[in-house]
């Protein structure tokens, strides 16, 4: 007779679940220490004067960082802060007489446009007679109060330059404004990239697909966010770039800071920004990777399962088997063992 075999009981289930759990975690152990090898690997081998073109843009990617965070600028005298202090007095301090023209001039500007916009009617040309001259006057009167308005203002950014002069694009004010300009044009893209994401969404409600599972929808959707502020940043440089020009000539620098002073703020704002994208696309392939590792062994814990459930079935079935075998032997055992006796009881008759 065939002997039995015992079920699994629950602790060999538990068991292999364990081995299959620590094969796992040995899989994604060996990986991390691969990657880490390699990249070591990489840095070991890497030759800068075989690949000069890489080695120049890091550096010059290191050069953006150090002076976006770590370099300072220039100090500025006594001497140098009391002459800027004193031009801006004669601008719009109490000494100065412009300060108080521009502002007696922007007030008429203003009057003179509330009463143009109430002495102008609906079919004025129409009309004719006094109102249209009258509006024809004030026209005329509102136009010649804007040259004076411009001119003035043309006339303190002029003050104003010379006075940021004394100090410099490259002192504590100048580098100020300039972080401040990037930093607003970085809030601009920020804004572009979750205005968009927004709209994709909305698109997403009405003609998105529903058949995607959970892991497809975060894939797809971290992926959406990154590429929306990926053209937010890339907008912020580009805006920072075409602004950074009234920025410094507003210091009065000249041609040769003027080149310098932009080339290093560009490629400055170019590194912050690739150092906010590489975070960002770390932690979005990371935190990927890592749900499609989860996803990944809970098809694994799934497997195992359904492989544990085949096996106990297919025991159960081997065990009724037997079962139907041992009680077949045993009635056709009983039936010999008649017949035996019938045939004897006959050859005793």
């Amino acid at each position: 007779m065939n002997q039995r075999r015992p079920p699994h009981s629950a602790s060999d289930t538990s068991g292999m679940n364990s081995n299959a759990l620590a094969r796992m975690h040995q899989q994604q152990r060996q990986g991390r220490q691969s990657a880490t090898s390699t990249i070591v690997t990489l840095i070991k081998n890497w030759k800068p004067r075989t690949t000069p073109k890489l080695t120049f843009s890091l550096g010059l990617y290191a050069v953006g960082i150090f002076l976006a965070f770590f370099a300072r600028p220039f100090p500025v005298t006594p001497e140098q802060f009391e002459k800027y202090e004193e031009k801006l007095r004669l601008i719009d301090g109490e000494e100065g007489v412009l300060g108080d023209a521009r502002l007696n001039a922007e007030d008429a500007y203003r009057s003179t446009r509330m009463e143009l916009y109430q002495t102008k009617r609906f079919g004025w040309r129409l009309r004719g007679g006094r109102e249209k001259s009258r509006v024809l006057e004030l026209q005329r009167k509102e136009k010649e109060q804007w040259r004076v308005v411009k001119a003035l203002n043309k006339e303190r950014e002029r003050k104003l330059r010379d006075a940021r002069s004394e100090l410099g694009i490259w002192s504590d004010e100048g580098v100020r404004e300039t972080k401040n300009k990037f930093w607003e044009k970085y809030e601009g893209g920020k804004v572009f990239a979750t205005q968009q994401t927004f709209y994709d969404a909305f698109n997403a409600l009405l003609y998105g697909r529903s058949d995607d599972n959970a892991l497809e929808f975060m894939i797809r959707w971290t992926f959406t966010i990154l590429i929306n502020f990926t053209v937010g940043m890339f907008g912020a440089i580009i805006g920072f770039t075409f602004a950074l020009p009234s920025v410094i000539y507003g210091f009065g620098a000249s041609f040769f800071s003027f080149a310098i002073f932009f080339f290093l703020a560009v490629i400055s704002a170019i590194s912050v920004v690739l150092t906010l994208l590489g975070v960002l696309y770390g932690g979005a392939i990371g935190g990927v990777v890592g749900a499609v590792n989860v996803a990944t062994n809970n098809a694994l814990r799934l497997e195992e399962k359904k492989r544990e459930e085949i096996k106990r079935l297919q025991q159960r079935q081997q065990q009724q088997q037997q079962q139907q075998r041992q009680r077949q032997g045993g009635a056709n055992g009983s039936e010999n063992f008649r017949d035996f006796n019938d045939n004897n009881r006959d050859h005793m008759d």
